[in-house]
């Protein structure tokens, strides 16, 4: 599967990320609330290494992530995405508008003559 305008490096490390990140949730266990128990002892498994080596190898990649996209999220990025937009796809769009609409009507209106017979459709100087 791939998206339009992806590296396939990207696809994955995102997929690797999703993955992981499931692992984790999935490896979490919630307490229900309003039991005072003490935490179970840590089990001696190599298994119960596996949540904290995911967040230890996790986080960095979602903070140096986190830090790389920062600029898209402010307002300055957003602005200049908005004035790029107006400069290539709406300025002068309501003068193109009217010329679209006269040629249109033009267009129109002469396809129009010339599917009507001679009789019905003179020039008004020939009364």
């Amino acid at each position: 599967m791939s998206f339009p305008g992806c590296r396939p490096q990207a696809l994955a490390s995102l997929s690797f990320c999703v993955l992981v990140l499931a692992c984790v949730v999935a490896c979490q266990q919630e307490e229900p609330e309003g039991t005072l128990s003490p935490p179970p002892a840590p089990a001696r498994s190599s298994w119960s290494l596996v949540p904290g080596k995911v967040k230890e190898w996790v986080e960095p990649l979602v903070n140096r992530t986190r830090e790389k996209w920062k600029w898209f999220w402010g307002p300055t990025a957003f602005r200049g995405f908005m004035e790029t937009y107006y400069d290539d796809h709406l300025k002068g769009l309501g003068a193109r508008a009217q010329a679209w609409l006269r040629s249109s009507k033009d267009s129109l209106l002469n396809k129009a003559h010339s599917l009507c017979p001679q009789l019905l459709c003179r020039p008004s100087d020939q009364n």
